[in-house]
């Protein structure tokens, strides 16, 4: 198929910056400009961050830095509103950064943070004014986009229950792990330590309050846990619990690291309190690791009855699933993940055809 006889379509990502954001894209990005059938003309990418520096390999590809003169969040609302003109165009526009824009053409959003959602309650916090501005430019503009994307059937449900009027414009795509574990290698079946000893375990995560790392401020130190280490992918200034001793922040992994510490663990600690999708949970059960979790809803979504199940609020329900998981292991025990990783693409490839096809009115 020629240049000419494939159909075009533009990539924002000018305010993607997260860890968890920026993973997911650096997956994403080559595999959508390689759909055979598509020509992706313009990216418009953010000032910061590793994506920054993300250039096509395509000689026709303009690779645009969306450049903020004022503070990231007031750029942030204007670029959505009163500056959103310099998007315009009949081109289909992939927005991967959960806010729509108020520009004229065909939009479709990629919607990756749970922070859209209706809380339980409004907080008056930093964080909740930040999130309530969000939800408005959200409202004020949806309208404008042909199409959502999100990644789980819970998010759909969620996202349209904060905004009946997107009801039935909401597609799920779920997505594979990240490029650089999909072609690792790394199968474990079992313990690398003696049957009988404590835990290692391992959350990768941000200190965003999401996280839930203050739980782990909460436990008792004189209470014995059942832990050898826990490895936290914070800095050590950061530290939620320094009087725990078998609590180790060790800053953030590359992927090399990331898949040597997946080699060794004996299982993935999950403390977060709310997720769109879940990334490490789904890198967990791909490489056959058991996953202690929050109770809620998006990781009952990801996990299914094979993971091990705790209470976000409560040391004791922690406790309790960390004496579950050494008792299990004890006795020989191992998780098989394969019905639950069934549900999912099997490569990149075929998650950036399906959002092409939604982006371009194909499906």
């Amino acid at each position: 198929m020629t240049t000419d006889q494939r159909i075009s379509v533009r990539l924002h990502l000018t305010n993607v910056a997260g860890a968890g954001a920026i993973q997911l894209l650096q997956s994403l990005l080559p595999a959508l400009e390689l759909v055979s059938n598509y020509s992706v003309t313009h990216i418009f990418l953010p000032e910061r961050g590793k994506l920054s520096t993300y250039r096509s390999t395509y000689s026709t590809t303009v690779s645009e830095i969306y450049h903020r003169e004022m503070p990231n969040a007031l750029s942030r609302m204007l670029e959505c509103t009163l500056f959103s003109r310099r998007f315009d165009g009949c081109t289909p526009l992939l927005v991967l950064g959960d806010l729509p824009l108020r520009c004229q053409g065909p939009q479709t959003l990629f919607v990756q943070t749970p922070n859209l959602l209706k809380p339980l309650r409004q907080t008056y916090n930093l964080d909740g004014i930040k999130y309530f501005i969000s939800r408005a430019l959200f409202r004020l503009s949806m309208q404008r986009v042909h199409a959502f994307i999100v990644q789980t059937e819970v998010m759909r449900k969620e996202l349209e229950r904060t905004y009946p009027g997107i009801v039935g414009r909401v597609h799920v795509v779920a997505q594979p792990v990240p490029v650089w574990l999909l072609h690792s290698g790394l199968n474990r079946q079992g313990r690398i330590k003696a049957a009988s000893s404590n835990l290692n375990l391992f959350y990768p995560a941000a200190g965003y309050p999401h996280k839930n790392h203050k739980l782990l401020s909460q436990l008792d130190s004189n209470v014995s846990w059942p832990v050898e280490k826990l490895l936290l992918t914070l800095d050590a200034s950061c530290h939620p619990a320094p009087k725990l001793r078998w609590i180790h922040c060790i800053g953030f992994l590359n992927p090399q690291k990331m898949i040597e510490t997946y080699a060794e663990v004996d299982a993935l600690l999950f403390l977060s309190k709310d997720e769109s999708y879940g990334f490490p949970l789904i890198e967990a059960m791909f490489v056959g690791l058991p996953i202690v979790c929050s109770d809620l809803p998006y990781a009952r979504t990801l996990c299914g009855d094979d993971a091990i199940y705790f209470h976000p609020d409560r040391p004791d329900s922690l406790l309790q699933a960390l004496m579950t998981l050494k008792s299990r292991l004890d006795n020989g025990w191992w998780p098989n993940w394969q019905e639950r990783l069934a549900c999912l693409p099997k490569n990149w490839d075929e998650v950036a055809h399906k959002m092409l096809e939604i982006a371009c009115h194909l499906k």
